[in-house]
């Protein structure tokens, strides 16, 4: 007969070492049925991951659902809600929670960009060395802790075709085409597009700044404004007609950023260029 179980493992102390740099607050392991209780969604102020070792499970996480299977790994950043519901069971699945205030930036370092994303079969030897290190409660433990966690991570990401910079490339320049493609529709939000590529936002942001010098946000309003210049050079539309077109939407938005790009409002801008003054704009 099939059984649901549970087994959590937390840290003594509630505050994270300091003199860590990498810092392991509690894991577990679950084994969840169909007819299992799911926990309420409640925003977490850590990072987590979520290692599935057999059967399935879906996965609700900031508006986006998807499975997660056996070999994949999902993870949660701080502020994030998730909710999961067993659909292959029985669904086992391993957790672990990271609380130094670098844990995101770790996680990225590792090429936590998607989710989720294949891991292969799931490391248990090198798991439970590391609940038992929380176990210990002692000073030592915490290291091995966070030494054995640092192992889990790059475990998880030596499996992946590719290392993480080509991962990161390969999202950071589907976001690009992505606003290349959609920048004209003023509906077209960054926050939303992370979420089509299932990333979070901050990850985004970050990976695209590395790689452009500015951010997703920035790079589409460069897009919009350019376009408008095109448009108000072409002479074909009204200045309420070449927001609309560009995606800005706002005129008043449209004049304050055409005036800080050239110096002069929508009209004088187009008037300059009839006349030929502004042919290196």
């Amino acid at each position: 007969m099939l059984r649901a179980s549970k087994r959590s493992t937390y840290r003594l102390s509630h505050i994270p070492p300091e003199h860590l740099p990498l810092t392991v607050r509690s894991a577990g392991s679950y084994t969840l049925l169909n007819d299992s209780a799911s926990e309420q969604p409640f925003e977490k102020w850590f990072c987590e991951i979520f290692w599935c070792e057999s059967g399935s499970g879906s996965f609700h996480l900031g508006g986006q659902s998807f499975t997660l299977r056996a070999g994949e790994i999902c993870y949660l950043l701080p502020g994030e809600l998730h909710d999961l519901r067993p659909e292959l069971e029985p669904w086992t699945y391993h957790w672990l929670t990271l609380d130094h205030k670098s844990s995101p930036d770790w996680l990225e370092s590792f090429g936590f960009i998607r989710r989720p994303f294949e891991a292969g079969p799931f490391p248990g030897k090198l798991f439970r060395k590391i609940v038992k290190c929380i176990e210990s409660g002692t000073t030592d433990g915490d290291r091995q802790a966070a030494h054995l966690t640092h192992e889990l991570l790059l475990a998880a990401t030596e499996q992946r075709d590719g290392s993480s910079t080509q991962t990161d490339t390969s999202w950071v320049a589907k976001c690009r085409d992505i606003i290349d493609q959609q920048y004209t529709n003023p509906k077209l939000a960054i926050s939303e597009l992370a979420d089509q590529l299932r990333v979070h936002r901050a990850t985004l942001f970050r990976g695209f700044k590395r790689t452009y010098k500015m951010t997703p946000s920035q790079y589409l309003q460069n897009r919009r404004l350019h376009y408008a210049m095109e448009l108000l050079k072409a002479g074909r539309h009204s200045i309420k007609e070449v927001a609309q077109l560009s995606g800005i939407n706002d005129q008043n938005y449209l004049t304050k950023l055409i005036r800080r790009k050239s110096g002069f409002s929508p009209r004088e801008f187009r008037a300059s260029y009839s006349k030929g003054r502004l042919d290196q704009i």
